[in-house]
């Protein structure tokens, strides 16, 4: 059922699609400005007053002030002129310092929650409504398994390479722990572990597959803790090389799937839009 209560959810949606692709940032890859200006578009303009997420917050003043005062300090950490993880280089380069991905995912983990806590309640409110529509929440649903491999995902390979600088360490100190190796643990270690955790513990899919996944990645990372024995004995790189196909390949089957269930949602908001303006233009 495609009216105005499922166009709301679609543009929060959208919004919170923006947010959660800002993570792409910590893949080492060429990055377009087309791309950048148009999410630092999504994510600015969508909190003003009159956009969907903009009037969500404005209503709930208490809890919006605070998620809209978080936001714009978002937009201005990894999107304003003075930003020190992403900058616009004037010959129009996107460049992206690598040594900050822990300060990008501690930020986006946290807020894409924040949003998508809203998403869930104005999706039972249509509930409630008897103007549910399944196209909508089919979306929503893949996205949930999506977003909670990607962030495992993306988390995790920055995991590996902390965890193998610290070995690196303790080895040179010969097991004594050093100022580097505290630092390591403290700044990169425990706060990716915890930032997975956050994430697998507001997982709101109940798929077996998925959730057993993110359950393996956990056993991993408390193998890297030695809160659990390493199974067989194998050195740690196989446990990650293991656990990095498994969610690569998850993502991969789940892609294709989200990316036709958008498109198709997409295209009908843009024709329902244009049917709200053909009244106003005669």
């Amino acid at each position: 059922m495609l009216n105005s209560t499922n166009q709301y959810i679609f543009n929060i949606y959208h919004y919170l699609l923006n947010l959660r692709d800002t993570l792409e940032y910590s893949i080492d890859r060429e990055h377009t400005k087309e791309l950048y200006e148009q999410r630092l578009g999504v994510l600015t303009k969508g909190i003003e007053k009159g956009s969907a997420l903009g009037n969500f917050l404005d209503n709930n003043k208490e809890q919006g002030d605070k998620i809209r005062e978080k936001l714009n300090e978002f937009i201005k950490d990894i999107y304003g002129p003075d930003s020190t993880v992403i900058r616009l280089t004037e010959d129009g380069k996107v460049r992206v310092d690598h040594t900050q991905h822990v300060k990008l995912f501690d930020e986006v983990v946290g807020l894409q929650e924040s949003v998508r806590d809203i998403l869930y309640g104005y999706l039972n409110y249509a509930q409630s409504k008897n103007e549910r529509d399944e196209d909508m929440v089919k979306l929503v649903a893949l996205d949930e398994k999506m977003t909670r491999t990607i962030i495992a995902m993306l988390v995790m390979r920055d995991f590996e390479k902390s965890f193998a600088e610290f070995q690196k360490v303790m080895s040179e100190s010969q097991g004594q722990p050093t100022p580097q190796s505290n630092f390591i643990v403290q700044n990169e270690i425990s706060k990716m572990a915890s930032m997975i955790r956050f994430s697998r513990a507001h997982a709101h899919c109940t798929d077996n597959e998925t959730l057993d996944l993110l359950d393996d990645v956990n056993e991993v990372i408390e193998m890297t803790e030695g809160r659990r024995d390493r199974r067989d004995g194998k050195p740690f790189k196989d446990f990650f090389d293991d656990i990095n196909k498994r969610l690569n390949e998850h993502v991969a089957k789940l892609e294709p799937q989200w990316k036709a269930s958008y498109e198709a949602l997409f295209k009908q908001m843009v024709e329902l839009s244009q049917k709200q303006e053909q009244p106003k233009e005669a």
